[in-house]
């Protein structure tokens, strides 16, 4: 999780003087609002160096630092310089600079592989430029993913599990172009003149699908707890073109009653509003948790 300090919650708490320099400690709750010692989630040390006010978080539980914040003075109300986020492990999450409390220059985040998943160029706070990459969990890259605001173009770029390129699109404005790849070698490529992209839906949304499903559930809660079938089945299917559900497939709990009940349900499922990507009809696959707890 990236901690981010803000002003407006911020007071010092306690100021000790050590030899010549002034040590200022400061206690916070889950939230980052200040809390008495004996109650505090973080606690935070600071003092001048250079004239820049270096401050250091730690998790109390833990004792291990959170993050590195450079302030104009003690009162923490202004970001000035780097700015450091550490996850549990004590690897580097987040790195970048303030400039009067406004992101500027490069900005850089990694996962708890090491990975740098975002990397994103700020003027005054706002992106210009950024770059954002997947991986699979073997280390492979997924995709890359680049936006420049200035130039208004948009590059997306897909990888398979064993590292090549799969598919990609470039935008200029509105008009780009799709590009399919077979084993790393191109085969075709499209005009394409939108960048929406607009995932599957049931009528009514996500609150009238819930219905539904919970509708047909309770049709058939009497053969669920006859089979004893609880706990949570997950179906994968996908939603074509046309909206029709295709391919529905319990992934979890086979051969339980609750997955034939609920591969049922979806299998009848209404016509969905198919999804769309850069202005056209594509197949989108979903994956739906069923849960179906016994009764105490």
């Amino acid at each position: 999780m990236r901690y981010i300090l803000l002003p407006v919650f911020l007071f010092f708490v306690a100021i000790a003087v050590c030899g010549q320099s002034k040590q200022y400690t400061y206690y916070f709750d889950q939230d980052l609002k200040t809390a008495k010692k004996e109650t505090a989630y973080f606690t935070a040390n600071g003092h001048y160096v250079n004239q820049s006010f270096e401050f250091k978080m730690y998790n109390v539980a833990s004792g291990k630092l959170v993050i590195i914040q450079h302030f104009s003075d003690s009162s923490l109300k202004e970001s000035e310089g780097l700015y450091q986020a550490f996850l549990p492990n004590g690897d580097l999450e987040t790195l970048g600079t303030y400039v009067k409390n406004l992101e500027e220059g490069l900005w850089q985040r990694s996962d708890s592989s090491g990975h740098v998943i975002d990397s994103s160029y700020y003027t005054k706070g706002k992106i210009n430029k950024y770059v954002h990459r997947g991986y699979y969990k073997g280390g492979f890259i997924d995709s890359i993913i680049k936006f420049d605001l200035p130039a208004n173009e948009l590059a997306k770029i897909y990888f398979s599990d064993s590292g090549k390129i799969a598919n990609s699109v470039f935008f200029r404005g509105e008009n780009g172009l799709e590009t399919w790849y077979k084993d790393g070698i191109l085969k075709s490529t499209d005009s394409v003149f939108s960048r929406e992209e607009i995932e599957a839906a049931f009528p009514g949304g996500d609150a009238a699908w819930q219905q539904y499903m919970a509708k047909g559930l309770q049709k058939n809660i009497e053969d669920i707890s006859r089979g004893n079938s609880f706990g949570t089945c997950v179906v994968k299917f996908i939603v074509s073109k046309d909206g029709h559900v295709t391919q529905v497939e319990a992934t979890t709990l086979q051969g339980s009653k609750l997955a034939e009940v609920s591969v049922k349900i979806i299998k009848n499922s209404p016509v969905w509003h198919p999804a769309s990507q850069y202005g056209r009809k594509v197949n989108a696959y979903r994956l739906q948790p069923v849960t179906v707890q016994k009764p105490d």
